[in-house]
């Protein structure tokens, strides 16, 4: 409970500079993505479609083997529900957290154990067409529904005035905040560029709304 609380508490922290590092190695409709992630809180989305994108399945895929201990926390109506990586057995656990789903366009947190940087490969589709991400009023954690690096306002990402993103830095453990001001039309600073297979925290001022995009990966 303790660390939920403080990762709830995190979101209106502001400070840092991101460093969330990802590689794609696939263009094609199909393929894969490699995220590193550093030891300890990492704030991160799901990049492709996967027949099973839940999260014993999706964060599953680390070189060198997941580390026991490993958890993933996603945001769920306020609140964060976990799943630990049992290495004994092979799996996260309890069964129900388990088979939450962590699709594109949202994200979670995932805690690696120790300070060694672990790969995680991402496996599936590349989520092509009209697409629309449910923005909710207040707290949500979300990306770039297509994988794709970029700021998130050249992807169709509006917001209204108090709008305010969050973004984790792995290194000081904090964030930095980027609001929208609804006097000039600007985010105060500009956007950075989330890389791809990284999340951000988005703090909803209105009422929900939709992040809408168009993508093919021929045009």
């Amino acid at each position: 409970m303790r660390t939920k609380a403080l990762l709830l508490a995190a979101a209106f922290a502001a400070a840092g500079v991101a460093t969330s590092m990802a590689q794609v190695y696939s263009v094609n409709a199909v393929g894969y993505v490699n995220v590193t992630l550093k030891g300890g809180f990492n704030l991160v989305s799901n990049p492709l479609n996967a027949a099973d994108n839940t999260i014993g399945n999706v964060f599953k895929n680390m070189t060198g083997g997941v580390p026991g201990g490993t958890t993933v926390y996603k945001f769920v109506n306020g609140n964060f529900v976990n799943a630990v990586y049992d290495d004994l057995d092979n799996f996260y656990a309890p069964a129900d957290a388990a088979a939450t789903t962590v699709v594109p366009g949202e994200g979670v947190f995932v805690f690696i154990p120790g300070t060694a940087d672990k790969t995680l490969t991402f496996v599936g589709e590349v989520v092509q067409g009209a697409t629309s991400t449910p923005i909710p009023r207040g707290f949500s954690i979300k990306s770039s529904v297509v994988p794709q690096a970029g700021k998130p306002d050249d992807f169709g990402l509006v917001g209204t005035g108090g709008d305010t993103l969050y973004r984790y830095n792995t290194t000081t453990k904090q964030y930095d905040n980027y609001v929208f001001d609804d006097l000039d039309n600007v985010w105060n600073p500009a956007l950075p560029v989330i890389n791809v297979g990284e999340a951000f925290f988005f703090f909803r001022v209105g009422p929900a709304t939709n992040w809408t995009r168009t993508f093919s990966v021929n045009g």
